[in-house]
């Protein structure tokens, strides 16, 4: 197949990833909090923190600002030989169609060892699930991995578990070891700057309070267009309930115009 000139460049890396609708108070919270939309490929004002810096803000944010606000369901990967974009858009359209939202329970910031996450609380096997059928569905346009992707997993101390799932999926923390989460900081080490971490926490937990449902109405497709670049959102994919639901409301409006 001919791929288009907009389509990302062999050594670019792929993520199936949630990011809340752009319309959404979560979505634009996330972004300026990280100060960055993915989506737009444009920088934002980050919000000013008591007894932190924007210098030290801005630091303590950078790797998560590069991968964008999200959370993971499919890992970055490298599309396998013979696989193109196109395959993949085809692929990740017919999934979309048959899935249904969900609703993401209670979410609120809290710690991730060392670093802060916007985590779910109550029911989230449906989101476990989708999570995985995710990695298994597409998993088919994942090249292996190399020596370099193992060897930088590894600088990291994953169990036994953790690097059979690595060999198996490319992502260590899948099946039993997935825990949904929209990563907020680098890791700020409480220990060393406990007041600074305790300072960020505080910010987050109030920055993050939001009168608004998070819902998962669909999958973004991110890239990475050179290693060590920013991810980019190319493409959102709603699902078939999502689309149902505005086709019904649409239809609603007509019967009563």
């Amino acid at each position: 197949m001919n791929e288009s000139s907009n389509t990302p460049k062999p050594q670019a890396r792929y993520a199936l990833y949630f990011a809340p609708e752009q319309s959404s108070p979560w979505w634009q919270a996330g972004c300026h909090w990280l100060g960055r939309d993915p989506a737009l490929a444009t920088t934002l004002p980050q919000p000013a923190l008591s007894n932190v810096t924007a210098t030290e803000f801005h630091t303590l944010t950078s790797d998560a600002r590069r991968y964008g606000f999200h959370a993971t369901l499919k890992a970055p990967f490298r599309l396998a030989e013979g696989c193109t974009h196109t395959q993949l858009d085809a692929a990740l359209r017919d999934f979309c169609q048959q899935q249904h939202s969900l609703m993401i329970p209670a979410p609120r910031v809290e710690w991730m060892g060392n670093f802060l996450a916007l985590r779910p609380h109550g029911d989230v096997s449906a989101i476990h699930r989708l999570a995985m059928d995710c990695v298994s569905s597409f998993d088919h346009f994942r090249a292996p991995l190399s020596a370099a992707d193992i060897a930088r997993r590894q600088r990291h101390p994953l169990s036994d578990r953790q690097m059979q799932l690595l060999q198996r999926w490319g992502y260590p923390y899948t099946e039993e070891e997935f825990r949904f989460h929209m990563t907020l900081t680098d890791a700020l080490h409480q220990s060393a700057h406990a007041d600074q971490a305790a300072a960020i926490c505080q910010a987050a937990q109030n920055f993050f309070k939001i009168d608004a449902p998070l819902q998962l109405n669909g999958l973004a497709l991110f890239t990475e267009s050179a290693p060590g670049a920013p991810f980019q959102l190319v493409q959102r994919y709603a699902f078939g309930a999502a689309n149902d639901i505005t086709t019904a409301a649409l239809n609603e409006i007509k019967s009563q115009s």
